[in-house]
């Protein structure tokens, strides 16, 4: 499969992918769970909101592979494939399907739908940590539930309204910045 990246697209995901990493350092861990409460999603949900499914998709499969290969990108300055077959790493991996949904529910220009689909990445970014976490450690489906959803599922979802609403805020910004005006 080949990507067809314009230079402008490819800036865009480099700097979708720093932005991720500067917000994952945002992070207060919390004294029950291996899972820190971060800025990633708030980050996410506005960059894809503003530049939909490629770039936004593209940006987290980086923010992933650099996270990956070394580089401390992800929560607390942490990095390496341990990080992505952890405790955390369902989240991560959650990331990229999350980025996907959100970006195209974007371009479709229904606000309903883009709502939707953000909280529905939510549930299936945290479905999928949930159940990486529940692996990795061990624990049981209820203390993995206690421990890696019920904390974050509110948190997530108000984070989503508001970055939802920043994000088409800030799109519509840009836009009418790109757009020339048709009066002059």
């Amino acid at each position: 499969m080949k990507l067809n990246l314009s230079i402008k697209e490819i800036t865009l995901v480099g700097m979708c992918a720093a932005l991720m990493a500067i917000f994952s350092q945002l992070s207060i861990p919390l004294p029950f769970t291996s899972v820190p409460i971060t800025l990633q999603v708030f980050c996410l949900v506005i960059l894809s909101v503003i530049v939909g499914a490629k770039v936004g998709t593209l940006a987290l499969i980086v923010y992933v592979i650099i996270g990956t290969i070394g580089l401390p990108v992800f929560a607390n300055f942490h990095s390496g494939f341990g990080v992505l077959v952890g405790p955390t790493g369902g989240y991560i991996v959650g990331f990229i399907i999350m980025a996907f949904l959100i970006g195209y529910a974007s371009s479709k220009q229904n606000k309903f739908f883009l709502f939707i689909a953000s909280y529905m990445g939510v549930i299936i970014d945290l479905l999928l940590g949930t159940i990486q976490l529940k692996i990795v450690t061990g624990m049981t489906m209820q203390a993995a539930l206690i421990s890696g959803l019920y904390p974050f599922i509110l948190k997530d979802f108000i984070t989503v309204t508001i970055a939802v609403t920043i994000g088409l805020k800030v799109k519509k910004s840009i836009e009418s910045i790109l757009t020339p005006n048709a009066a002059t």
